[in-house]
């Protein structure tokens, strides 16, 4: 499964970017994060499937209402690649063992809790409570992931990674309803801390500053490696 869907992923990807182009402020932070993670996210089109896909690095696991199954062909495929089919309003207990079990083995799972596309503007709907529930069983690590606005085919768009929730507190607690409700209100509180910060980033064009501090960062790096090398080769004829 993984196997296929990197080797998917790479055949794919330069289609994938041009499809759903974006910029991601704080990249390289998630890829300082460990595994066996949840990825939240908010969840305004269709295309988002291809911002997590493409935007970010790594294998993940995504969950999908069954509705998404289509036939046969389609539902075998998207699973040959780790999507997770969970019945929103009767959850298999297969399906959240199935969750739980790929956080246990080091995956990461990227989950939209407000369940469905929000239709309505860009404010975060009321978040359910199933990614809650498996973080706390699955001991995950919980990182959110912010879309800007409402992606349209080959229009760019911006995408925050955030810092990680806090659930030390809660891990090793019996999962219950006032357990669950507290790390389900933590999971909006950083989407939104996440999503402020973004919107800023993209106000004042944080993606261009990034870019040209990345330039200057390379050509120190560059003088520093020639100077280096100088050295080492004087060190070496003065021998």
């Amino acid at each position: 499964m993984k196997g296929w869907h990197i080797f998917l992923r790479t055949l794919v990807y330069p289609l994938g970017r041009l499809i759903a182009p974006c910029k991601v402020m704080d990249k390289d932070k998630y890829k300082k994060y460990g595994r066996g993670q949840i990825i939240i996210s908010n969840h305004l089109s269709w295309i988002d499937i291809l911002y997590t896909y493409f935007g970010l690095p790594g294998y993940k696991r995504v969950l999908s209402k069954k509705e998404n199954k289509g036939n046969w062909a389609q539902a075998a495929f998207m699973r040959s690649i780790g999507v997770i089919f969970i019945d929103r309003d009767k959850p298999e207990l297969s399906s959240m063992r199935e969750c739980i079990d790929s956080l246990k083995k080091g995956q990461t799972l990227s989950i939209c809790p407000e369940g469905t596309r929000n239709r309505v503007n860009r404010e975060l709907q009321p978040l359910h409570s199933g990614a809650a529930m498996f973080a706390l069983k699955g001991d995950a690590e919980v990182v959110p992931f912010v879309i800007h606005h409402k992606g349209k085919v080959f229009r760019r768009n911006y995408l925050a990674v955030g810092d990680p929730v806090d659930l030390s507190d809660l891990f090793g607690h019996r999962a219950d309803t006032a357990t669950i409700n507290e790390a389900t209100e933590r999971f909006r509180a950083a989407m939104q801390v996440t999503l402020d910060r973004l919107d800023v980033w993209v106000e004042t064009k944080g993606y261009k500053h990034e870019r040209k501090n990345r330039r200057l960062r390379n050509k120190a790096l560059k003088r520093q490696y020639k100077a280096a090398k100088r050295e080492y080769a004087k060190s070496r004829h003065s021998k």
